[in-house]
């Protein structure tokens, strides 16, 4: 028969074994739950890449766009564009209203340029 002190150290071996079985559970849990936070964590920064290129790119066609509006928008621009496709001709002494000189029946701006334009 076994005696009481052999009994004791039996129960004691298993419930040290069943005591190292719950911590290598609870150390591979561990590990699980680490890689794949790792993981995550890896495709969350690969999203955050992606998106950092993608408003790089934005951002360098939001710069040409502005460059180009600002080429677009000047005086030599316009005034090019104007004469060449709009026929647009600086004024000269021959085709010039003054309006000091302009008779009496006609008062304001719109019957002078009315007057002008078809005579």
């Amino acid at each position: 028969m076994e005696s009481r002190a052999e009994r004791i150290r039996a129960d004691r071996i298993k419930a040290d074994r069943r005591s190292l079985a719950r911590l290598l559970a609870v150390v591979m849990i561990g590990i699980f739950v680490l890689v794949g936070m790792r993981s995550y964590a890896a495709i969350i920064q690969h999203e955050n890449n992606v998106l950092q290129m993608q408003n790089e790119y934005l951002q360098a066609e939001i710069d040409s766009l502005s460059s180009q509006i600002t080429e677009e928008t000047k005086v030599t621009k316009i005034e090019q564009v104007a004469t060449k496709k709009y026929g647009m001709v600086y004024p000269s002494a021959d085709n010039t209203v003054i309006l000091s000189s302009v008779q009496a029946e006609v008062s304001n701006l719109a019957s002078i340029i009315i007057s002008e334009a078809y005579n």
